[in-house]
């Protein structure tokens, strides 16, 4: 089953204008105006210290803009309260905590905390219930009793995107989820964020320094350097030498071919 698609005319699904952000004096993003559809996985491109991680951060309300405003469906992010924001956009971080002394199956279920009343003193069923489809989706109910910290690092990510699923945010935000991941497990959590995308109609963002990961996911690719939007198009558009080499400051060549451009480094001048 495909993901549900933005229709021709529809309002954005989130939606940036004017946004920017500094500290300290220095200007970390410059005024951005951005759109994500609905059905889309926008991913977010740049070498480090882009402003990717801030630019996310913005998009899903933890920080507070120096200018400008992020929407939800039209809605303000700055009107509502965190809690508000969690039920519309679940994030995973690139930082998480080195040790987690909880069971897999007790990590998910955190992520249902944002759907818990005010006088509510237990999980529900249906928390229960969205814990399982979510480890379901991800693939990881065998590890379900299994302690947090003595998982491979490539099942952790998933515990933490299984985490966000349980949520069942309309959009999913996920920064360099791919990090210190070995090719095997960057394969497996590719095909999981493509699985989620089919299967659960999950609206994705996330950020990349990875070309080829980018290419392979995303619709369309946002190429960011030193805090300014430099391009925004198809990966078709933007997996381009020209490009490459003003976003990273090094050669790169295109090989074609399949499905999706491959960016390869050149090394030789």
């Amino acid at each position: 089953m495909s993901p549900p698609r933005a229709a021709a005319g529809d309002p954005p699904l989130l939606s940036a204008r004017g946004l920017s952000w500094s500290a300290a004096g220095r200007v970390i993003l410059e005024p951005l105006d951005l759109d994500v559809r609905r059905g889309e996985c926008l991913v977010v491109v740049g070498p480090n210290g882009a402003g990717k991680t801030t630019l996310l951060r913005l998009l899903t309300g933890l920080l507070r803009p120096a200018a400008g405003e992020v929407c939800y469906r039209g809605e303000p992010l700055a009107a509502l309260s965190r809690r508000e924001v969690a039920r519309r956009v679940a994030y995973v971080p690139q930082i998480r905590p080195a040790r987690v002394p909880l069971a897999v199956g007790e990590v998910v279920l955190l992520g249902r905390f944002v759907h818990l009343s005010r006088w509510q003193l237990a999980p529900s069923a249906r928390d229960f219930a969205a814990v399982d489809e979510a480890l379901r989706l991800v693939g990881i109910e065998e590890l379900r009793a299994r302690p947090v910290d003595e998982l491979s690092g490539g099942e952790r990510q998933a515990v933490f995107i299984a985490a966000a699923v349980a949520q069942q945010s309309e959009i999913l935000v996920l920064d360099e989820p791919t990090l210190h991941l070995d090719a095997r497990h960057q394969r497996e959590l590719a095909a999981l964020l493509l699985r989620l995308r089919a299967e659960a109609g999950r609206t994705v963002v996330l950020a990349s320094h990875d070309l080829n990961l980018a290419a392979l996911l995303g619709d369309r690719l946002l190429a960011l350097a030193l805090g300014r939007a430099l391009a925004l198009g198809t990966p078709a558009e933007i997996v381009q030498p020209e490009l490459l080499e003003r976003l990273f400051r090094a050669p790169f060549e295109i090989v074609h071919g399949g499905e999706h451009p491959v960016a390869v480094l050149r090394l030789a001048p």
